[in-house]
């Protein structure tokens, strides 16, 4: 079977996250030339770790042949075919990571329980599957049928951005997923909820908002406008202008730059 194109609808229908997406684009345009994790990184650095990477190669395992190659005291990588569909019992979520997701047997948004208050538990995608989501247990929640009709009927209305949604919530620090998901949307604003589901999209951020204003110390122009909509005032962020991130930690950088502020 052919090699789907990294842009093709062929990809876009694979479970692949952003990050895998790109990994495959890079082995894609380098098939007549196996790549190290070396070079994956030096080509694609700017969307994580050399752990995170290699995660997101296996990824691909999944849905692509790929073959490994000794070059000297290295593993090379070269893309090879893509798989045959998988049998339906491998795909979707096992049931031994349904039963870890359930077993607390309470619903993560209410608290309700099966025992106590007859509700029927579901295992549901933090990240939707349609914005990147994927299957692996970090991912995965215990809802009530409620709070999941409740949740998606939510999150469907944000689909005009699932593709950067997409790009953005693979970042590692909510610095990242916030600057990252305004570039992607620019020059157009965006809602600060849209913003808050990003910023939280891999770990609670308790105070969203400083990450945000964070990035004005690292030079990032941001712009806020406040609109009344529906009864009530919703604040819009645009990006005017952004900056390279900082080699090694951001925190670390936001630190540095506040005390030389003073």
């Amino acid at each position: 079977m052919s090699l789907p194109e990294p842009s093709g609808p062929r990809l876009r229908r694979l479970r692949l996250s952003y990050q895998a997406r790109e990994v495959y684009r890079l082995l894609f345009e380098n098939r007549d030339k196996p790549l190290t994790m070396r070079e994956i990184r030096d080509a694609l650095q700017e969307i994580g770790t050399q752990e995170q990477l290699d995660r997101r190669r296996r990824e691909l395992n999944r849905y692509f042949e790929i073959e490994h190659v000794r070059r000297g005291t290295e593993t090379s990588y070269r893309l090879v075919r893509e798989k045959p569909e998988p049998p339906p019992e491998e795909t979707g979520i096992s049931e031994r990571d349904r039963a870890a997701v359930l077993r607390h047997g309470r619903c993560a948004m209410c608290g309700r329980t099966p025992l106590v208050d007859r509700v029927k538990l579901q295992v549901d995608h933090k990240i939707p599957q349609a914005w990147g989501g994927n299957d692996e247990v970090e991912n995965l929640q215990a809802l009530c049928e409620q709070c999941n009709r409740g949740k998606k009927d939510f999150f469907a209305s944000f689909d005009e951005y699932a593709d950067p949604i997409r790009k953005a919530i693979g970042y590692v620090t909510p610095h990242e997923r916030i600057g990252e998901f305004l570039k992607a949307v620019a020059p157009e604003d965006v809602r600060s909820d849209v913003l808050e589901i990003v910023a939280n999209a891999q770990t609670y951020q308790e105070d969203w908002q400083k990450r945000l204003r964070e990035l004005r110390i690292l030079g990032w122009r941001i712009t806020t406008r406040r609109k009344k909509e529906d009864g009530r005032v919703r604040v819009y962020y645009k990006l005017i202008q952004d900056q390279p991130w900082p080699n090694g930690s951001i925190r670390a950088e936001i630190r540095r730059r506040e005390r030389l502020r003073g």
